[in-house]
């Protein structure tokens, strides 16, 4: 720990008997889209005709680098890319395909022998898709990866007919066609069991093919979703959302409250035109972003509430239907795209692979903690995306490098997960804020000033044993802040662990040459009542109660 002085005046106080809810493990989900090297180099080694090549424009000889086979698994996948995501990630489901790849995928174009499997123009990121990595393929990697499938339909090009026979297709247990075709693809009777499918992707946006009004959506969505569900009354299906805070949002939830379990949600911060010549303000459009995210969960939410009382008061005036009988399970948030994009570093041209920063690592953490204190409203959240494709894990052929964001994300899957409980800020004055510049805009307005100190905090309860685990963020670019930490009604152990990501310098990387220079510092303090947080850090604390 460092001397910085007591901050006197500001106190961290965490309640573990006040709690907020079970934290969904299926927060720390994943995405995979076929977008630049995410699949092909990813997921899968790289061919010399895959993306930005084709099997027309091969890369040249000279150029090409294969993936020695030791890195992959015996069914041919990256296994440093799989240990990665299962063994230090743990992350609990992955999406696929899409994304707004999705919006002219079609299923069957990916099924069968690879001979036969049709090529298709890549309409939303350009290039050619050879359809090598299928249904049956990203099923048996999430079976490698010990993930839960999560697929979406196609609303753009696609049918009502193809998304039954899809369902078919993978969970299809009958003497029936697309039940019998997938036995046949994979010489197995058992079916796929998919239960979270998500009704479309961000069909309200431009640059989606077949884009939609909200009227138009919500009345297919709750078409889509009565059919689907007599195909598999055992599904769990997302609507397609916007932001949380949009008319989009309303209409869908609306229209659709009792035929979806979850409302996805999309949100990138460091996303947008700006000045970006000033570091000191990028550094805080960075960390202090995620407060959009918060204030669409909490929007979202309301709507929610709304959609479920009209639908519920609607229900119970009918002749036929006793009072309160029909009440509607709570439907909760799929927020199923969320991260870090600078738009001008991340680009279609480059595959959208994005080098990652301490900065960018603290963004995470204040995403991450907006999740947890979220947690009753929030079913699950996919992080886009999981390799090579804006996301913290890179891959090449010689191996994978983990960027400071990969840290951050790590942490918080292994030990944030248990019962949320509350923390505050308190002390004799106020806690200090920051009131300038966010990205996007609107939120500092709408906020107002946001906590310098960003936290979260869990319950974790097992064989008898009680600890709570604190995730802090100290977004102040230059000020440690030393402050008393105090748990209410409880007394922590004489020692706790601290694990840090940090590093001297807020822009700092890690490159293929240096691929430690942030990562994650250990140890064992003595507990003496308050805790130092250097500046632009993320600390989480574990304390045996």
């Amino acid at each position: 720990m460092s001397e910085a002085p007591a901050t006197e005046k500001l106190t961290l106080d965490v309640f573990p008997t006040s709690k907020i809810a079970e934290v969904s493990p299926l927060i720390y989900s994943g995405f995979i889209e076929h977008l630049g090297r995410c699949i092909y180099g990813g997921i899968l080694p790289a061919r010399n005709t895959d993306w930005p090549h084709t099997a027309r424009k091969p890369c040249p000889p000279e150029q090409f680098v294969e993936t020695p086979k030791e890195l992959l698994t015996p069914e041919g996948f990256r296994a440093d890319v799989i240990e990665c995501i299962r063994d230090e990630l743990d992350t609990p489901m992955m999406r696929w395909p899409g994304g707004n790849y999705v919006a002219t995928y079609h299923w069957e174009d990916g099924v069968g022998p690879q001979e036969s499997r049709r090529k298709r123009p890549d309409l939303a990121w350009g290039g050619e898709e050879p359809n090598s990595f299928g249904t049956d393929e990203f099923i048996q990697w999430c079976r490698v990866a010990k993930t839960e499938p999560y697929l979406c339909f196609n609303m753009g090009t696609g049918t009502l007919e193809e998304a039954l026979n899809w369902v078919e297709y993978c969970n299809g247990t009958g003497d029936t066609y697309y039940a019998n075709l997938r036995r046949k693809n994979t010489g197995h009777d058992e079916p796929h069991n998919v239960k979270y499918w998500g009704i479309g992707n961000e069909c309200w946006g431009p640059w989606i093919v077949r884009q939609q009004t909200a009227e138009e959506y919500a009345a297919a969505c709750r078409q889509w979703a009565h059919a689907l569900k007599l195909v598999d009354p055992s599904l769990i299906l997302v609507s397609c959302g916007q932001t949380g805070l949009d008319e989009w949002d309303n209409i869908v939830l609306g229209r659709n409250i009792d035929k979806v379990q979850l409302h996805s949600i999309h949100l990138y911060t460091s996303f947008g035109p700006r000045d970006r010549s000033d570091k000191t303000t990028e550094f805080n459009r960075a960390v202090y972003g995620p407060a959009a995210a918060e204030h669409g969960i909490e929007i979202a939410r309301g709507l929610i509430e709304k959609a479920t009382v009209e639908h519920t008061a609607k229900v119970d005036a009918a002749p036929s239907i006793v009072p309160g009988e029909n009440i509607v399970p709570r439907v909760k948030l799929a927020f199923d795209e969320w991260g870090v994009w600078d738009e001008l570093v991340g680009t279609p041209e480059n595959g959208l692979q994005q080098p990652y920063d301490l900065k960018d690592a603290l963004a995470f953490g204040a995403w991450l903690n907006v999740f947890i204190r979220q947690s009753a409203s929030i079913g699950l959240a996919c992080l886009a995306q999981a390799v090579n494709v804006i996301a913290p894990l890179n891959a090449r052929p010689e191996g994978v490098l983990r960027h400071p964001t990969y840290h951050v994300l790590r942490l918080f899957s292994q030990y944030m997960r248990g019962t949320a409980v509350r923390v505050a800020l308190g002390g004799s004055a106020p806690a200090p804020t920051y009131s300038g510049v966010t990205l996007p805009e609107w939120a500092g307005r709408v906020r107002g000033a946001a906590d310098v100190l960003d936290a979260s905090a869990v319950l974790v309860e097992k064989d008898g044993a009680r600890k709570l685990r604190i995730a802090v963020v100290n977004r102040s670019w230059d000020a440690d802040l030393t402050v008393p930490v105090r748990v209410a009604f409880e007394t922590p152990a004489k020692k706790y662990t601290v694990h840090e990501v940090w590093h001297a310098d807020a822009w700092a990387r890690n490159e293929w040459d240096n691929p430690e220079n942030v990562t994650i510092k250990t140890s064992e303090v003595d507990w003496t009542g308050s805790h130092t947080f250097k500046a632009h850090s993320f600390t989480l604390l574990e304390l045996a109660l």
